[in-house]
């Protein structure tokens, strides 16, 4: 008898561990519960962290269906024509969902010797009521942003700050019904945001004074153009203090300080240190510097939105003159020969603009050769003599010398003394311009 029950005792225990090892339902064939977005997935228990990566995995297919149904109920009409394209928004609402799903429930886990599975499920109604407590949230805190973009007291720069931040809050929910009362009526507030924004680049009026400069090429002369910056509230126009702005060549090149921030009057300098192109028309777009924005969004649909606002620049126009020089030029304390022409030739060939006005040029060019009479070279038959180059290079506006140098004892011969000398000044002008002046007017002007 007692063997008997021993037995059965076993046999209980045996359909237990059996009944126990039983592989569930869901595992086998997919669960559907209209009232849960549900996930079952399956992980490899080598993998390290598997239980934390199937808990990753199953918010992401969750993540997905509320994105289909999402995709399904949209609540603006047309997407593209409100500045989000439906994928990108899609995917964000998809993210964001994703990142905020809290309340999503471990329902059954299954393992065999290989695998684990878990299932996890979330309340549809719970879900979505939690997304409309948020969508008030959000509702009531970009009311308020939107009231300080339109208060006339708030500066444009912090107004479009409020403005930005308005449209994170809300852009998660254009699923959602955004009916809200402003001011005593009835609006949608995304649309609302939305058209503000749009409208923005035609409230902001920047002026340059002057719009047109002259400038010289490769000229280290600091051009400085002053920026008005306001505007456009309720037909009121006001100076835009602390209002970034962005600096850039429309053509042309050259050095110039980028960025930019109006004083309280709304004013602003653009400086110019030095323009390098040759070209001789070249202008600068001054805008509104969207880099102060963008760097506090967090938002990418509204970061894409934002950078692809069209702000009308304001344009100085500059025309560019190449370097001009003055050249003052004498042999043996007189005006020298023709061989003067050869130094205008080389100048003129290394892009510097020769005149006769002394007043109009930007550099100065002094060229003092000196000859001294040699001996009769016997072996030769010719004459000897050399001569010794001076040569300066002048900033013509400050009379400050900007380089010095002379090459002595220039060697050259001719047949009679008189001869020799001439030939010592073509011997001295060829040195000038073989040996020294590229380098000098790279260094000195062209760099």
């Amino acid at each position: 008898m007692r063997k008997i029950l021993y037995l059965l005792i076993i046999l209980v225990v045996m359909g237990a561990c059996s009944m126990s090892k039983q592989v569930p339902e869901w595992v086998e064939q997919r669960p559907y519960n209209n009232e849960y977005y549900t996930a079952v997935v399956r992980f490899n228990k080598k993998a390290p962290n598997y239980v934390d990566l199937a808990r990753d995995n199953a918010l992401r297919e969750i993540s997905t269906q509320i994105s289909v149904q999402i995709d399904s109920d949209i609540y603006l009409k047309e997407t593209e024509a409100n500045g989000i394209p439906s994928a990108e928004l899609i995917s964000q609402i998809k993210s964001s969902s994703r990142n905020k799903l809290k309340d999503i429930q471990l329902y059954g886990t299954y393992e065999n010797d290989r695998d684990y599975w878990a299932y996890y499920r979330l309340s549809k109604s719970a879900y979505h009521a939690w997304r409309v407590q948020q969508r008030d949230l959000a509702i009531s805190q970009a009311l308020k942003l939107m009231e300080e973009y339109d208060d006339a007291s708030t500066g444009i720069t912090a107004g479009i700050s409020s403005l930005l931040k308005a449209l994170e809050l809300v852009v998660d929910f254009t699923d959602l019904d955004l009916t809200a009362a402003y001011r005593g009526n009835e609006i949608n507030l995304y649309n609302e945001l939305f058209s503000r924004l749009q409208s923005l680049p035609e409230t902001i009026l920047i002026y340059l004074d002057p719009q047109n400069i002259n400038m010289v090429a490769k000229l280290r002369r600091t051009a400085s153009v002053s920026l008005n910056v306001k505007y456009n509230k309720e037909s009121r126009i006001i100076a835009a203090s602390a209002f970034p702005l962005k600096y850039d060549f429309d053509s042309g090149a050259g050095d110039i300080v980028e960025t930019g921030v109006t004083d309280t009057n709304g004013m602003a300098m653009l400086v110019i240190n030095r323009i390098s192109s040759y070209s001789p028309q070249q202008s600068i777009y001054v805008t509104p510097d969207k880099a102060y924005w963008l760097q506090s969004l967090e938002n990418p649909v509204i970061k894409q939105m934002f950078s692809i606002l069209r702000f009308s620049p304001a344009k100085l126009n500059i025309s560019v003159n190449k370097p001009r020089a003055f050249l003052i030029y004498s042999f043996d304390g007189k005006p020298g020969s023709s061989y003067k022409d050869m130094v205008v030739n080389k100048l003129q060939n290394l892009d510097m603009e020769v005149l006769t006005d002394i007043k109009a040029s930007d550099y100065t060019f002094r060229i003092e050769i000196v000859s001294h009479e040699g001996e009769y070279v016997n072996n030769l038959r010719l004459y000897s003599a050399t001569a010794d180059a001076n040569v300066e290079l002048l900033d013509t506006r400050t009379g400050i010398s900007l380089f010095s140098t002379t090459v002595a004892g220039i060697k050259s011969t001719g047949n009679n003394r008189e001869n020799a000398r001439k030939a010592s000044e073509l011997a001295a002008v060829n040195r000038i311009c073989d040996n020294l002046m590229f380098s000098l007017v790279e260094q000195h002007i062209m760099r």
